[in-house]
């Protein structure tokens, strides 16, 4: 003789498979009939609720916030700095460099060295990107013809 337990889970397991197999979805829904409705009224089944759908979609409105990256990126880097704001373009400093001044006839010229090459200048002239707009004593002054620009050159004290 077989034991109890074994009968028990035969049966179990016998309910299950046939569980499995059978389409809850082609029963019709049996509801009680009263007294002076017509049987062809309740032939008509009414249309399945998605229960599942109102009750879900409350619970899941707090957490959609939350689903949209449930693995996000993290790192231990800091981050980096914000971009710097676009620097207004300047004059590269001036390339020449200042040998001696002569005084002629009431105008001061000086010689300035670019490059291993030597020149004699005034107020006016025009060295590469370079004008003299200015030449005093202790001071002369050029103006970067591309940007606009004023930068200045010491050129000793008064003598």
């Amino acid at each position: 003789m077989l034991p109890v337990r074994v009968i028990v889970l035969a049966v179990a397991l016998a309910a299950t498979i046939a569980a499995s197999l059978f389409d809850v979805s082609t029963l019709d829904a049996v509801e009680p009939q009263r007294a002076g409705v017509a049987a062809a009224a309740s032939a008509v089944p009414a249309p399945p609720k998605p229960i599942a759908a109102e009750v879900a979609q409350p619970l899941r409105a707090p957490f959609e916030s939350q689903a949209a990256d449930l693995f996000p990126v993290r790192s231990w880097q800091p981050p980096p700095p914000p971009p710097s704001k676009a620097e207004a373009p300047k004059a590269p400093p001036l390339p020449f460099r200042y040998l001696g001044k002569v005084l002629d006839e009431g105008e001061i010229m000086v010689f300035l060295e670019q490059s291993a090459r030597t020149h004699l200048v005034r107020k006016g002239d025009l060295l590469a990107d370079y004008k003299v707009e200015e030449i005093t004593t202790s001071v002369m002054t050029f103006i970067y013809v591309p940007l606009n620009e004023k930068q200045s050159l010491t050129i000793g004290s008064a003598n």
